[in-house]
């Protein structure tokens, strides 16, 4: 379509100039032009043709001459083209390699961009991920730092660097790029992110909490997710506590209860350490508000525990205050068949499991419900529901609480994990529970935890010789 234009305007252009002449040619009249003595009689045509002819050669010596002069400045920056249409070519078929992971192309092309790349951030930036497809994490760091120090680089640098060195092993390195590049003016969350991750993997509890509460104050975290990881981490920091600075423990997990009340682990260490303290009362506060946030079994096996020795009535007290707390909800709906079991109540124990049992037969409830038919006298029936509580499913919740009754004993990975599960999506279950570990057996109250004793191995598991169901009903059955 330019061409066209271009065409008819030249087209255009060249008629008009054959029509001038011709207009000019025919002019009436002559021009003289003096020559020492003599004078040079010119028509008044040719004189005009004349006149324009000298003019366009003097415009083409002057487009020789000045095209002659800017040359030299012409080629260089055709030069200089050429080298950018190379560098960028070489820049972008080495990122595009080395993101394909073709280690040994993506190294080549770096070479070759550092011979045309005018910018020097891009040929570092190709440089490092060129020796990132080839594992160089050394080389890598290198050319992040080098990046670091150029306009515009520094927090894209901080950000390689601090990966390359988490890949080659330095955590102690890569934590202090992500803090350094925490400190900087940017709304990028990923040194939040890198900084509270090594931290936490660390068990950095203390540390961690610090990142946090600077994500918080930037608006990179907030809400639910915010206040789980906290308690998370203040219970976890808690418990590591020696035994000597039970004070700063208790404060910190009663924060952890204000931060995340449906938390049971921090209900549950709360109120243990009120418990060793002598403050039964207060225990039983802090478990019947973890109870009406979340229910879990270990807060009920805890409330059983809070005095030792003590009488049954005191107990079932304590543990109807919990149900009071949640009566609707299944934790409470088992607490209290487990009441009426401890009353010898056999026949509402067995009706109260019966209908437990019909939602979701697992093998905690399989084994309360052979503990109320034992009780009721009624010894087969026990047994068939004792071998289906071999292949029943099991309760993550109830993985919580180990055979000697400890519960929420969770090592420095289980927390770190833990930071995650509960603090972003709320889950909480045990690494017991998905290893297949050992637990309490349902319906067996643990004495105080004493001296730990080798356990006996564990029997081969049976399959139930017959289809699981409802109990037998024992509505006209007297106790």
């Amino acid at each position: 379509m330019n061409r066209i234009i271009v065409f008819l305007v030249l087209l255009i252009v060249l008629i008009a100039a054959l029509a001038f002449g011709w207009w000019a040619y025919t002019l009436p009249g002559k021009v003289t032009v003096p020559i020492g003595a003599e004078e040079i009689s010119i028509k008044s045509g040719a004189a005009v043709a004349l006149v324009l002819a000298l003019s366009g050669l003097m415009a083409a010596a002057w487009w020789v001459i000045s095209g002659i002069f800017v040359l030299p400045g012409r080629i260089a920056r055709s030069r200089r083209r050429s080298k950018s249409r190379k560098a960028n070519a070489a820049l972008t078929e080495g990122l595009l390699a080395a993101e394909a992971g073709d280690a040994e192309a993506a190294l080549k092309l770096a070479r070759k961009a550092a011979k045309h790349a005018e910018d020097e951030r891009l040929k570092l930036l190709l440089e490092a991920r060129a020796a990132e497809a080839n594992d160089d994490w050394a080389g890598a760091e290198r050319a992040w730092s080098q990046l670091t120090r150029l306009p515009g680089g520094q927090l894209a640098g901080l950000r390689g660097s601090a990966m390359a060195a988490s890949e080659r092993g330095d955590q102690l390195t890569a934590e202090t790029r992500a803090r350094e590049a925490l400190g900087l003016k940017s709304s990028a969350d990923w040194p939040f992110n890198s900084l509270f991750d090594l931290q936490v993997s660390k068990g950095e509890w203390e540390k961690a909490l610090d990142t946090l509460t600077t994500g918080e104050r930037r608006g990179m975290i907030k809400g639910d997710s915010l206040r789980r990881r906290r308690a998370v981490l203040l219970t976890a920091h808690a418990v590591g506590l020696p035994h000597d600075e039970k004070s700063a423990a208790q404060k910190a997990l009663a924060e952890a209860i204000r931060s995340a009340p449906g938390f049971p682990p921090a209900a549950f260490h709360g109120a243990k350490a009120l418990m060793v303290d002598g403050k039964a009362k207060a225990a039983q506060g802090v478990l019947e508000l973890g109870w009406k946030a979340r229910p879990h079994p270990a807060l009920a096996q805890l409330s059983r525990r809070l005095v030792p020795q003590d009488t049954q009535a005191n107990i079932a007290q304590r543990l109807q205050a919990l149900i009071a707390a949640q009566p609707n909800h299944r934790e409470s709906k088992i607490l209290m068949a487990e009441i009426a079991m401890d009353k010898a109540e056999w026949v509402g124990a067995i009706r109260s499991l019966a209908l437990l049992v019909e939602e979701n037969p697992t093998a905690r409830l399989c084994l309360l419900m052979e503990r109320a038919l034992k009780g009721y006298g009624d010894p087969s029936e026990a047994a068939r529901w004792g071998r289906m509580a071999v292949s029943a499913s099991r309760e993550p919740d109830w993985s919580d609480i180990d055979p000697k009754g400890n519960a929420f004993d969770f090592d420095k990975q289980g927390w770190s994990r833990l930071v995650y599960a509960f603090g972003d999506v709320g889950d909480l279950v045990h690494p017991r529970y998905e290893s297949y570990g050992r637990e309490l057996e349902a319906g067996r109250v643990p004495a105080l935890p004493g001296p730990e004793l080798d356990e006996p191995a564990a029997e081969a598991p049976k399959t139930p010789d017959r289809p699981l169901s409802p109990p037998l009903d024992y509505a006209s059955d007297d106790d």
